[in-house]
C-alpha cells in the first residue's frame, strides 16, 4: 500500500486495504469518536484525525512515524487475503471485511481497555474509557493521553465504580497495581503464546477471551482467536457445534494457524454487522 509521510499527515494512495469504519468499529479499539466523515482517534498520548478525501485517506496526525506503525501500513493485506481464502475463509466473508487493518496498540492501554470491555458493548466502554482518560490522562494540549499504570494505581475502587466500571472496578484498580509493582508488559513479548497467555490470565479480570484480545491486538499475535458471542454464533453457523469457547478456540486455530487473528476479525465483522 502506497502512502506519502509529510510533517504531521500522511496520506495513503487509493487504499483498497484500509477502510477507515470498519478499522476503528470492529470492537479492537475504543478511543475514537466520528464527527460528519472525519474519526479522531487518541492511542496512548498521541492523537490522529482520519478522513477519506477522493480515493485517498487522510490522516493528520501528532506523529506520523507512530502512525504508520500504528495503522501497519507497510503490511500487505492483499496477501493475507489470499492465504485466507486458500485456508478455507468464506469469499463473502473476506469480501465483507476487506478494509480492515488490525491496529498495533499499547499492550497496557489495551490490558485495561479489554478488561473494561468484558460483558460490556462498545458506547459504554468508550465512555468509560474517556472518563477515565478525562481524570487521571496527562494533558497533551487539546487532549488527554490514555493513563498511566500509576495513575489508575493511585485510585480507590470506590473511583472506578463512580467511573461506571461496576464489577470491574477491582481488577482494573489490581492490574494497574500489578504492572507497578513488577508484572512485566514488555517480557509477555517474547514468551511463547501459551506462556503468554498464562501469564496475563494471572492478572485480575482477564480470562482467556480477553487474554487472547491483548495478545491479538496489543502484542500483534495473529496465532490466537478470542472467542466471544459473536464467533460461538459464527461457528455454530459455519463450522460445527459447540459451547465450549476453549474447544472453538481450539478448532479455529487449527484450521487458520498464524492468520488466526485476521480470520477472527473478518468473522466477528461479518456475523455483527450482519446480525
Amino acid at each position: 500500500m502506497d502512502y506519502i509521510v509529510e510533517k504531521g499527515k500522511i496520506t495513503v494512495i487509493n487504499p483498497e486495504d484500509f477502510d477507515i469504519r470498519k478499522t476503528l468499529e470492529c470492537g479492537q479499539v475504543f478511543r475514537y469518536e466520528k464527527t460528519g466523515d472525519a474519526y479522531e482517534i487518541i492511542a496512548q498520548n498521541q492523537r490522529a484525525v482520519l478522513q477519506k478525501r477522493e480515493n485517498n485517506v487522510e490522516i493528520e496526525c501528532t506523529d506520523e512515524n507512530f502512525f504508520v506503525k500504528y495503522f501497519d501500513l507497510c503490511k500487505n493485506y492483499d496477501i493475507i487475503r489470499l492465504k485466507l481464502s486458500d485456508k478455507g475463509l468464506f469469499r463473502a466473508v473476506i469480501d465483507y471485511g476487506q478494509g480492515i487493518r488490525i491496529l498495533k496498540q499499547d499492550p497496557f492501554e489495551t490490558l485495561i481497555s479489554f478488561i473494561i470491555s468484558a460483558n460490556n458493548h462498545i458506547p459504554r466502554i468508550k465512555s468509560i474509557i474517556g472518563r477515565l482518560s478525562r481524570s487521571l490522562g496527562e494533558d497533551m494540549g487539546g487532549y488527554r493521553a490514555f493513563p498511566s499504570p500509576e495513575a489508575l494505581a493511585s485510585q480507590s475502587e470506590e473511583f472506578y465504580f463512580k467511573a461506571g466500571l461496576g464489577y470491574r472496578a477491582p481488577y482494573v484498580l489490581e492490574t494497574a497495581k500489578a504492572v507497578v509493582n513488577g508484572f512485566d508488559l514488555n517480557a509477555v513479548r517474547d514468551m511463547p503464546t501459551p506462556e503468554a497467555r498464562k501469564a496475563l490470565t494471572s492478572l485480575k479480570g482477564v480470562g482467556p477471551k480477553v487474554a487472547d484480545c491483548i495478545l491479538l491486538f496489543g502484542y500483534g499475535r495473529n496465532d490466537v482467536f478470542p472467542v466471544d458471542t459473536w464467533i460461538k454464533k459464527v461457528y455454530n453457523s459455519y463450522y460445527g457445534h459447540e459451547d465450549n469457547p476453549l474447544k472453538i478456540r481450539k478448532a479455529l486455530t487449527d484450521r487458520f494457524g498464524d492468520l488466526s487473528g485476521y480470520a477472527q476479525q473478518y468473522l466477528f465483522f461479518y456475523k455483527r454487522e450482519l446480525d
